[in-house]
């Protein structure tokens, strides 16, 4: 038995009490003064003083990438480079110290260097670095990639290599490829990258975990692309190295629902089924991101009226999916950044079995709803995932300050990723990172869904969006627990959950906005066990 004293537990309707929190098991047995809880407990209690530190549900980060974290971690990172002559340098001096390396992986540039070219990003910048191995590098919006000529021609694409279905192969007035490949044209070179080995992949996953229990999560959500994952993952919960709870979500490919691939989700699901690890459902993407003109806006982007981006899946199909997987008894995921593939999303939900709707079908992102399907999240019991660090991303990819606004009409902007809107209208909204493609911390996450405001400071991005500290700390604990169906034994400090807690050194609640970000993560137990402690 483990005794949390001294302490300032945040408990269920936004209270506090300053006491102490009783740990057995796994569980939380009790909470209450010090001296009665050890009045109970004998003389096997481990007491703990917190000195005042601040005890919160463990975070629920509800959609982020083990894999591509585990790669980012492991490869060439890009998120905080400033400029594009730092994103050459960089691959440049990787590829110098890591020449046994087949293929040369950089995760999470920008769009927005202020020394792009006004042609864009080419071949020929990589190639001047690294010509004779291939380069593949994936945007920080997972939405774009970049190769090298070497990678281009192991892939097998040149002048005449159609666009394919989805995506676009982006090209030079001669029509021969730049490099730049948007959307499900990346996957034609991304197929022929040496995927990491069973080292290098355990090894990513491990910086992972220690990285979570850092920022205090306790669960994570993975939204698609982790399936290989989960051997590796499943070894790591027998040997007791699994120090996060994971859900993993798996996707279904378009064009349209494959009846082997549902069979294949259904036995992943009888597989990996415990507390610590778990296939939670099926993920579709509809649409693709503002940023690169590729998210589903029918009303046409503010910088390029006659463009109306891109929808990955066909209506009909996508209908047709989502009901039959929802028959099948999978709660669905639907990526829908842009108007049109947010509505799309909830008119499917809207179409499938009464029974069904338990299953609380969520839509990710949800930057730019229109006004009249606000209030259907409510009406359908449909859970609003959305990333609050996202509100401010020049902080996340330089370069990228205003890039957002730019896509979209000022009249629209009021609904720019509506957490007050949701909140409103009766939604249950559950915040996550998109991590690696963003920082990790929910701090940073809270903050920034409480002020809107870059971490340098200056004019708040829409402020009738912003939310309490409470309200972003509830969506970060128990709307994440309940998102994923585990609001029974996650996401609040009650008797009989779990002992997934993160301790602060201050409570977000009681320091300025703009400093919750600078709170420090003191501790983080899992199940009573102390995986990350800074004291």
């Amino acid at each position: 038995m483990t005794l949390l004293y001294n302490a300032r537990i945040a408990l269920p309707g936004h209270e506090r009490f300053e006491g102490a929190v009783l740990l057995r098991d796994g569980r939380i047995a009790a909470i209450g003064e010090r001296q009665a809880l050890l009045d109970g407990c004998g003389a096997d209690v481990e007491q703990v003083d917190l000195g005042g530190a601040c005890v919160l549900p463990g975070f629920v980060d509800s959609h982020l990438h083990l894999l591509m974290g585990a790669e980012y971690l492991s490869n060439i990172g890009l998120r905080d480079a400033r400029t594009m002559a730092e994103v050459v340098g960089r691959v440049e001096a990787f590829a110098a110290a890591h020449p046994e390396r087949e293929w040369l992986v950089g995760l999470e540039w920008s769009y927005g260097y202020p020394d792009l070219p006004p042609e864009g990003f080419d071949r020929a910048m990589l190639d001047a670095v690294v010509p004779d191995r291939p380069v593949f590098l994936r945007s920080g919006m997972a939405h774009a990639a970049w190769a090298n000529s070497r990678a281009l021609e192991l892939a097998g694409i040149d002048v005449s290599t159609p666009d394919p279905v989805g995506g676009e192969i982006v090209r030079r007035p001669d029509g021969s490829p730049t490099g730049w490949l948007k959307e499900e044209a990346g996957k034609l070179v991304g197929a022929h990258v040496v995927p990491m080995d069973e080292a290098l992949v355990r090894d990513g996953l491990e910086r992972v975990l220690e990285e979570m229990a850092r920022c205090g999560i306790t669960r994570v959500e993975s939204a698609a692309y982790d399936e290989g994952l989960f051997p590796a993952l499943a070894e790591m919960e027998a040997s007791g190295a699994l120090t996060c709870r994971v859900g993993v979500m798996v996707e279904m490919p378009p064009p349209e629902l494959s009846e082997k691939r549902l069979a294949e989700i259904g036995e992943l699901r009888r597989r990996y089924h415990s507390p610590m690890l778990s296939l939670d459902g099926v993920k579709f993407f509809l649409d693709g991101v503002l940023e690169s003109h590729t998210a589903s806006m029918p009303q046409g982007y503010a910088d390029r009226p006659d463009e109306t981006g891109t929808l990955v899946w066909k209506p009909e199909a996508y209908h047709s999916a989502v009901r039959r997987v929802s028959e099948a008894g999978f709660q669905i995921w639907t990526h829908a950044i842009g108007s049109g593939a947010i509505r799309l999303a909830l008119d499917a939900y809207a179409q499938v079995p009464e029974a069904t709707r338990s299953l609380r079908h969520r839509v990710e992102h949800v930057e730019i709803p229109f006004a009249g399907d606000i209030p259907r999240f409510k009406e359908l019991g449909a859970v609003a995932c959305l990333q609050p660090v996202m509100v401010a991303p020049s902080d996340e990819w330089m370069g990228m300050n205003g890039v957002w606004a730019q896509r979209v009409r000022e009249s629209e902007q009021e609904r720019a990723f509506p957490n007050r809107s949701l909140l409103d209208a009766g939604s249950v909204v559950a915040f996550g990172t998109d991590w690696p493609i963003v920082s990790l911390s929910p701090l940073r996450g809270i903050g920034k869904a409480v002020t809107r405001r870059s971490l340098a400071g200056g004019a708040a991005f829409v402020p009738q969006q912003a939310i309490s500290v409470d309200e972003a700390l509830y969506a970060y604990t128990a709307a994440g627990a309940f998102a994923c169906h585990r609001e029974g034994q996650e996401g609040s400090i009650e008797v009989g959950k779990l002992a997934d807690l993160v301790v602060l050194d201050a409570d977000p609640a009681d320091v300025p906005p703009e400093r919750i970000s600078e709170i420090s993560v003191l501790m983080t137990v899992l199940g009573g066990r102390v995986v990350y402690d800074a004291r």
